[in-house]
């Protein structure tokens, strides 16, 4: 167990010990997106050794891949609220066949109220495995709750009282909490209510 594996589960290892032997991918980054913590199973869906993901950044891990899931890790710094169920799929740099992963992302935060680190749990699906295009919408639908997913950037910005182009430009500046159904452009774009107010609320206290 390195030092700084030390300092995240304590010198003991209890926690080492489920985290490394857990059928589900683990990591932890910090705030760089730099691995500070990564699971044996996780290590085996990149292909990639444990010791080789310490210190290393996602793109440097996963290459291209990494622009898929960046924006979901960087809205869980940035709202500290944790961002589920995210869809992917692709190849990575050492598995040239496409896979399909289920991502749930998960905040920690520090003793000066700010988030720390973010972890992640993965989820391999097999080839075979099915899932509506839609999952995280569907999800939404499935709580009896439909009126809260905004379905396009014309809503998104109605409901925040901005322009497209000012949400288009919060995006990637301020880490507006968009959410698409693949990583390609034009691809069709939708936010969760309750994603957006909390990003409100957030960049409101800042403000102040």
């Amino acid at each position: 167990m390195s030092q700084q594996q030390e300092k995240i589960f304590g010198a003991e290892g209890l926690l080492a010990d489920v985290f490394n032997n857990s059928a589900v991918g683990l990591a932890i980054f910090d705030e760089q997106l730099r691995y500070v913590a990564v699971n044996p199973r996780l290590a085996a869906m990149h292909g990639i050794p444990v010791e080789s993901h310490l210190g290393k950044t996602l793109q440097e891990i996963l290459g291209e891949f990494a622009f898929r899931v960046e924006p979901a890790f960087r809205q869980v710094f940035a709202t500290g609220l944790p961002f589920l169920n995210l869809d992917v799929t692709g190849t990575l740099p050492n598995k040239p066949a496409i896979g399909h992963w289920i991502d749930n992302l998960f905040p920690t935060i520090g003793a000066n109220g700010k988030v720390k680190h973010v972890s992640v749990a993965v989820v391999e699906l097999r080839s075979d495995t099915k899932l509506e295009p839609a999952g995280v919408i569907h999800e939404a639908e499935s709580l009896h709750t439909p009126n809260e997913v905004l379905r396009s950037w014309k809503e998104i910005a109605n409901y925040v009282g901005a322009s497209v182009k000012t949400i288009q430009r919060w995006e990637p500046r301020y880490n507006f909490p968009i959410r698409r159904l693949e990583q390609s452009k034009g691809a069709a774009v939708f936010a969760l209510k309750a994603e957006v107010d909390s990003w409100i609320r957030v960049r409101t206290r800042r403000v102040s």
